[in-house]
């Protein structure tokens, strides 16, 4: 029996009918070294040097003579000698099995199309993706694989011409972007994918100039002395990186010129030397990621483009974003009219005209995308914290204080990691409801911090604009708001915290319009969001509405005393009464005139109006 052994994204070993054998994985990296680096025969040092080089030598041995006794006993169940042992070494039957490896063999048996995508294919996924790093000479020598790999197939892709067939173009837009991300100036590639594509209008005179554009002195100021006082080429080395996510999936007519347009804004984007553009096979790898911080570490994003198809009535328009990946700030959103995306040349000039704005946002970004990275302890720790701070639970906040406190201890003026310590407070002291003004002043003092260290960055202004709310100064909280939103005037988080503003300084109407304008910008909202627009609802007499907005909200329990209210306005007292029952199990001490002494309303009609609701529901 001939055995198959995959080794790109995922290392099994298959029968002839097609059926997974369990194999040790040590058996599996070793038929996978054998075959990559051909050879029938390696001495047992060489082997234990590979698996277990960073021990010592006595450590490394008894290791091997372990995994040897499982592989031994494994083969004698299965009937099967793939590996033979003996006293100082080790040999594999290679006829006894295939690989996928044999795939990038170079071989001049079949056309140079034919070979290319072959190699393609089986790149599509990365070698020995799974496979944990035990060792420095393991990990050495499958980065070595990977590197030796994409050479490969850059040598084949080069080879190719006439690519008629749709299916075969997008393989290679899909080759060529891998490279491309890997090697941003390898020009070679860069003009093979332009010739194929046609080079969507693109001109050298149009394209992004390769370091950031003229910068402002205060831009400067924000980066570390050491980042601050090299040369512009030094503190942009590494281009920022982009993915692409398409629009999903949908059974309207224009999706698939939706799907062509991103397709040509990825090409558009290559002709720009200022961005490094991910595969789209990693860019739908990571579309179902939701751990940022692991994402990061793995992909070195900067940035994402997210796409989404809008119907308009019979119409339909293309609404992207650009989201700015270390902050979640969205940096540029539009809405492109997709009626003639159907005719090639005008969805070529609008791809031209999305890379070209990304191109622009990108580069006059530049300066904060390396505030950001510059020092990756603190930027690792803010991201974990910003992730946790996305539930409205009392221990998640404290446990996000802790990463942002985490941050802090890596770099000290790390603005981003001042609000998020602010926002925290902030979060804490409306979660217990006990009114406690110190954690106010707490989140004031942080949200000050946060924008001395940085008065570029909207979050500090944003921070301190909700602590002035809750401290009743509407004025100030309104001007630290509009300033923040001057600063990043698609930050969706900054225009909901904005139109928070607005509902509790009694201009319910004009907040829900704000919020409606947030969640537009940020459909996967978080709770606050629905909060927000729930409460003006309320304001506005609209209870249904509000019980709609907190219905989408995936933690309900904060905002039980406003559905309470809108089942009590609405003269549901059974459904009511639910919602007060569980407010007393989450407060058992909830007293109605100590939490309507906090609530933030600036006029009395407000108020009244919500004391209405919450006494019709039951509460005294």
């Amino acid at each position: 029996m001939t055995y198959k052994l995959v080794t790109f994204g995922q290392l099994k070993l298959f029968d002839e009918l097609g059926q997974a054998v369990a194999f040790p994985d040590k058996a599996l990296l070793i038929l996978c070294h054998a075959r990559t680096n051909r050879w029938e025969q390696k001495s047992r040092a060489e082997i234990a040097r590979l698996f277990w080089g960073d021990v010592d030598q006595a450590r490394a041995y008894a290791s091997l003579r372990k995994a040897v006794a499982r592989i031994l006993a494994k083969q004698t169940e299965l009937g099967i000698s793939i590996l033979q042992f003996s006293r100082d070494t080790i040999s594999v039957s290679a006829n006894s099995y295939a690989s996928d490896v044999d795939n990038l063999l170079p071989t001049d048996k079949i056309a140079p199309l034919e070979y290319f995508l072959q190699v393609a294919g089986t790149l599509e996924s990365d070698f020995l993706v799974e496979v944990a790093f035990e060792s420095e000479g393991l990990t050495n020598w499958i980065e070595h694989q990977r590197e030796e790999h994409l050479l490969l197939l850059r040598h084949a892709l080069l080879k190719v011409s006439d690519l008629d067939e749709p299916a075969h173009m997008t393989t290679f837009k899909s080759a060529a972007l891998k490279i491309l991300d890997r090697y941003p100036a390898d020009e070679a590639v860069r003009t093979a994918l332009t010739k194929v594509y046609g080079d969507l209008g693109v001109t050298q005179s149009g394209m992004a100039a390769d370091g950031p554009k003229r910068v402002p002195a205060a831009a400067l100021s924000t980066l570390s002395p050491q980042a601050a006082g090299a040369s512009i080429e030094q503190v942009t080395k590494r281009s920022p990186r982009i993915v692409l996510l398409p629009p999903a999936a949908s059974k309207h007519p224009a999706a698939i010129y939706a799907t062509a347009l991103v397709e040509d804004v990825t090409i558009g984007l290559c002709a720009f030397r200022s961005v490094s553009v991910l595969a789209p096979y990693t860019a739908a790898q990571i579309s179902q990621r939701t751990d940022k911080p692991l994402t990061y570490e793995r992909y070195s994003i900067s940035y994402v483009l997210d796409t989404r198809l809008m119907e308009e009535g019979s119409g339909c328009s293309l609404f992207a974003q650009l989201i700015f990946f270390g902050s979640d700030e969205i940096i540029w959103a539009e809405r492109f009219d997709i009626a003639d995306a159907s005719l090639t040349g005008s969805r070529r000039e609008l791809a031209v005209k999305i890379a070209s704005a990304i191109s622009d946002q990108i580069t006059g970004n530049e300066f904060q995308r390396i505030f950001f990275e510059e020092n990756g302890a603190a930027y690792r720790n803010f991201l974990l914290g910003q992730q946790t701070l996305n539930s409205l639970d009392l221990p998640q906040v404290r446990r996000a204080r802790r990463h942002f406190r985490e941050a802090l201890r890596a770099d000290g003026q790390f603005a981003p990691a001042l609000s998020g310590v602010a926002r925290s407070f902030f979060f804490e002291w409306l979660l217990t409801a006990r009114g406690d003004g110190e954690l106010l002043t707490t989140a004031e003092r942080f949200a000050k911090d946060a924008i001395t260290a940085n008065t570029s960055l909207a979050a500090g202004y944003r921070e301190l604009g909700v602590v002035k709310l809750y401290q009743r100064r509407y004025d100030e909280s309104i001007e630290f708001l509009q300033q923040a939103e001057s600063l990043s005037p698609n930050y969706a988080n900054v225009i909901a915290s904005h139109a928070d503003t607005l509902v509790q300084a009694s201009r319910p109407g004009e907040g829900l319009e704000k919020i409606k304008l947030a969640l537009d910008l940020n459909p996967l909202a978080p709770d606050e969001y629905f909060w927000t627009a729930a409460g003006a609802s309320y304001s506005l007499g609209e209870y249904e509405q509000a019980l709609g907005y907190i219905n989408q909200m995936k933690d309900k329990l904060p905002a039980d005393r406003l559905a309470a209210a809108s089942w009590g306005m609405l003269g549901n007292a059974r459904k009511a009464k639910q919602f007060i029952s569980r407010t007393f199990e989450v407060h058992p001490g909830f007293d109605l005139e100590k939490w309507m002494a906090i609530v933030p309303f600036k006029d009395d009609w407000q108020k009244k109006h919500y004391v209405e609701g919450l006494r019709k529901a039951g509460f005294r």
